[in-house]
C-alpha cells in the first residue's frame, strides 16, 4: 500500500507541473496530462467526481460522471483561458478491499499535489474546486483548509468552490443554494467552517439526499453508522484522515468488516480459466509460471466469493436478493450465492492457493517447464480436478448472470448491513419481551396441568407475539448484527439495548421454539374440541386427554428450548465480526452470560414507548435509501433539481455561477 501510495503521488505530481500552452495537451501513462509550462491559464479549475464516476488512470481531460456539463459549459464559454482538469482518484467505496475514507483521502492526496504544483508553477492563475457527492466531500474539506490557512493554495487564489450533495453539508460558510433542508451532511460538518473562504462557497443538496441531508439527533443509530463509514480508513489503509495516525480501533474493524475486493475479480471468465489451468497442465511440458499466474487469477476471484459466503452478508441478503425481478442483477446476485454457497469455495481457495504456490516455488528454483508425466505434474493435475469439483455449482452459472451480479455483490456488505442493522433496531422495539416471558413461563404449567383451555389461550397469544421475531429471525442474522449493533456508538443507549436483545435472541432456536408452540396450539384445540364439540356430538373426555397426554412431550421440549431465554444467558457469541476479531463484539458477548433480562425488557419497554422507538421505527424506510448511498443511486436527481426562481436546475447553477467567478478574473 505504502509504495502503490508513493507511485500515485508521483504520477500526480508529473501532472500538476502540467500548464496550459496555446496548442495541445499530451496525455501519457496512465492518462496523466502534460502541457508546455511556457505559459499559464488564467484559471485552473479542479473538478473532483463522484463514487464510481472515475478511476486512478483516468484521463484529467475528459469530463466525466455528472459533473461533465459543468466543465463543458466552462470550456464553451472560457476556452484555453478556463483549464478544466477532472480529478484521476481511486473513487470507490467498499468494493475494492478499502473503506470511503481511504478513497477520499486518495483524493484529498492527489488534489492537494495537483493544486499546489499549478499554484507555484503558475503564480497569476486563480482556482475554482466543484465536486460531487464523495468529490464534494473532499472538495469540501480543500476549501476548510484553504480558508484556514492549511490548503495547498492561499485563499486570494480561490475565486469559487461548488459543493453538490456534499457528505459534509451544514459547514459554516457554506452558502446554501436551492431548497432547505431538515439535516446534514452524513459525515457531519467540518468543525473548523470555511473560514476566509466564507461567501465563496456554495453547497447544493437535494432535501431528501441523506448522503447530505440526514438529522442525525432523530436518527442517532443511522447517524452513528454513517460517520463511521464515512469517516474510518480500513485497517490495512495506509493513513487516516487526520493527522495521517493509522486507525485500529473498533470502528476501523468494523469498516474493515464490510469491504470486499472484487476490483480484480472475473466472475465471468471463472469457467474458461479453470478450464485453462487443466489445459494448461495437460500439456506435454508444463509451463509452471504459468500455471501460477493462472492460479493465482483464480484465486483472485474466488476470495471475495468466499468471504461473502463465509461472513453473515450472503445468509442476511440472500431472501431480498431472491425476490428480485428475474433477469435483474439482484435476482443474478441471488443466483450466484446460490450456486457458490453449493460449492465449497473456502476448500477451493485452499486448493488453488497450492496450486499457485507450488507451481510458483518452481519457476523461483529456475524450473520454466516440467515434464507432463512427472511427478510434480500430476501432483498439480489432480489438484486441477479436485478444483473443477469443488467450484463446479459456481462455475455452472451463465457467464451474463456472472456479470450482471458482479456489481451487485461487490458492494453488497455496507448494503446488508445498514438494512440489518436497521431492522433489528426497530423490529426489538416491536417485541413484547415481557409478555412473551411470561407466557414461556405459564405454558409449560398449562400443559403440565392437562389444562387444555388454558394452553391453547397461552399458546395463541405467544403465536401472536412471535410473529415479529420469527419475521426478524427469519431475515437476519441475529448474531452477527449484534455485533455490528455493539460497536456502534449511540449516547441514547437504544443501540445498545437493541445489541443486548438481538445477542440473547441470536442464541436461541427461535424458529424451532415457535414451532412448538404451533404445535400445542393446535394439540390443545384438539382436546378442545374433543370437551366441547358441536351441537349433538357427545363430549370425549377420554380422548381428551389422551390428545393432552401427547402434549406432555412436545411442552417438556418447549421448556428445554426455552430456557436459555428464560435464564437470561445465550450461547457465547463466535468473537469474529465477518471473519475479523472484534473486541467490541466479545465485550457484548461477555454481557450476555450474567444479563438481567428482566431488567432489560424493563428498558426495553421504557424505550418503545418512545418517541424513540417512533424515530427508530422510521428508520426502516430510510434504510433502504441509506444502502443505495453505498451504491451510488440515491443521489443523482441534480439534474432536475431546481434550485432558484429562473426554474434552473443544479447543474445548470452551477455552470453559470462558475463561469460569472471566473469571467470575473479573466
Amino acid at each position: 500500500m505504502p509504495a502503490r501510495r508513493s507511485r500515485a503521488r508521483s504520477l500526480v505530481a508529473l501532472a500538476a507541473c502540467a500548464t496550459i500552452t496555446g496548442g495541445s495537451v499530451a496525455v501519457t501513462a496512465p492518462s496523466i496530462a502534460h502541457a508546455d509550462p511556457t505559459s499559464c491559464a488564467a484559471t485552473f479549475n479542479l473538478l473532483i467526481p463522484g463514487t464510481w464516476e472515475t478511476s486512478e488512470d483516468a484521463d484529467p481531460t475528459r469530463p466525466v460522471g455528472i459533473l461533465a456539463p459543468v466543465a463543458e459549459s466552462i470550456t464553451a464559454a472560457h476556452g484555453d483561458r478556463a483549464k478544466v482538469y477532472t480529478l484521476p482518484y481511486m473513487a470507490r467505496a467498499f468494493d475494492n478491499g478499502h473503506t470511503y475514507a481511504d478513497s477520499k483521502l486518495d483524493a484529498l492526496t492527489k488534489a492537494t499535489a495537483v493544486l499546489t504544483e499549478v499554484a507555484s508553477t503558475c503564480t497569476n492563475t486563480k482556482f475554482t474546486i466543484t465536486g460531487y457527492s464523495q468529490g464534494a466531500d473532499a472538495a469540501g474539506d480543500l476549501a476548510s483548509g484553504i480558508g484556514n490557512d492549511h490548503g495547498p493554495v492561499p485563499a486570494d487564489r480561490v475565486l469559487a468552490v461548488g459543493l453538490l450533495a456534499d457528505p459534509g453539508a451544514g459547514t459554516q460558510g457554506s452558502a446554501i443554494v436551492g431548497p432547505r433542508t431538515s439535516g446534514q451532511g452524513i459525515a457531519d460538518p467540518r468543525p473548523r467552517g470555511m473560514g476566509t473562504l466564507s461567501g465563496r462557497v456554495a453547497s447544493i443538496c437535494d432535501p431528501g439526499d441523506l448522503y447530505c441531508s440526514i438529522r442525525k439527533g432523530d436518527n442517532p443509530l443511522l447517524g452513528s453508522l454513517g460517520s463511521i463509514l464515512t469517516k474510518t480508513p480500513s485497517v490495512n489503509g495506509d493513513t487516516s484522515a487526520n493527522g495521517g495516525t493509522r486507525n485500529t480501533g473498533g470502528d476501523a474493524r468494523l469498516a474493515t468488516a464490510l469491504t470486499s475486493d472484487f476490483s480484480g475479480a472475473d466472475l465471468p471468465a471463472l469457467g474458461r480459466t479453470v478450464a485453462a489451468l487443466g489445459q494448461q497442465l495437460s500439456e506435454p511440458n508444463v509451463d509452471v509460471g504459468g500455471v501460477a499466474a493462472t492460479a493465482s487469477s483464480i484465486a483472485t476471484t474466488l476470495a471475495p466469493m468466499a468471504d461473502l459466503i463465509d461472513s453473515g452478508t450472503a445468509r442476511a441478503a440472500s431472501g431480498q436478493l431472491a425476490a428480485a425481478q428475474v433477469g435483474s442483477p439482484e435476482h443474478s446476485a441471488s443466483e450466484v450465492l446460490s450456486q457458490a454457497g453449493a460449492s465449497d469455495l473456502s476448500a477451493a481457495l485452499d486448493t488453488v492457493t497450492t496450486i499457485a504456490d507450488t507451481a510458483r516455488k518452481l519457476a523461483d528454483s529456475g524450473t520454466t517447464t516440467v515434464a507432463g508425466a512427472s511427478g510434480d505434474a500430476a501432483q498439480l493435475s489432480a489438484a486441477a480436478t479436485t478444483l473443477g469439483g469443488q467450484v463446479a455449482p459456481l462455475t455452472s452459472v451463465p457467464a451474463d448472470a456472472l456479470s450482471a451480479a458482479s456489481t451487485v455483490l461487490s458492494v453488497l456488505k455496507p448494503a446488508t448491513v445498514v438494512g440489518q442493522v436497521l431492522n433489528v433496531a426497530t423490529g426489538v422495539t416491536a417485541l413484547d419481551v415481557p409478555g412473551i416471558l411470561r407466557n414461556l413461563t405459564v405454558l409449560p404449567q398449562r400443559v403440565a396441568a392437562l389444562d387444555a383451555h388454558g394452553a391453547h389461550q397461552v399458546a395463541g397469544e405467544l403465536n401472536n407475539q412471535f410473529a415479529p421475531l420469527v419475521k426478524m429471525a427469519a431475515a437476519v442474522d441475529l448474531r452477527w448484527v449484534s455485533q455490528l449493533l455493539s460497536v456502534i456508538p449511540d449516547p441514547t443507549g437504544y443501540t445498545q439495548i437493541a445489541a443486548l436483545v438481538a445477542s440473547i435472541l441470536g442464541g436461541v432456536d427461535v424458529i424451532r421454539l415457535a414451532t412448538l408452540i404451533g404445535r400445542i396450539q393446535d394439540i390443545a384445540w384438539t382436546a378442545v374440541e374433543k370437551l366441547l364439540p358441536p351441537p349433538g356430538q357427545v363430549p370425549d373426555p377420554i380422548g381428551a386427554g389422551a390428545a393432552m397426554a401427547g402434549l406432555v412431550p412436545v411442552g417438556l421440549d418447549l421448556a428445554s428450548v426455552a430456557v436459555t431465554m428464560l435464564a437470561g444467558t445465550a450461547s457465547k457469541t463466535p468473537p469474529e465480526l465477518l471473519g475479523k476479531l472484534s473486541n467490541a463484539a466479545t465485550n457484548i458477548s461477555t454481557q450476555t452470560q450474567n444479563v438481567d433480562l428482566p431488567a432489560l425488557t424493563g428498558s426495553l419497554t421504557t424505550m418503545a414507548q418512545s418517541q424513540g422507538a417512533e424515530d427508530l421505527t422510521a428508520l426502516v424506510g430510510e434504510g433502504l435509501q441509506a444502502a443505495s448511498f453505498f451504491t451510488s443511486g440515491a443521489h443523482t436527481n441534480y439534474r432536475a433539481l431546481v434550485v432558484d426562481n429562473a426554474g434552473r436546475d443544479a447543474i445548470t447553477w452551477l455552470s453559470d455561477w462558475l463561469n460569472i467567478q471566473i469571467g470575473s478574473a479573466i
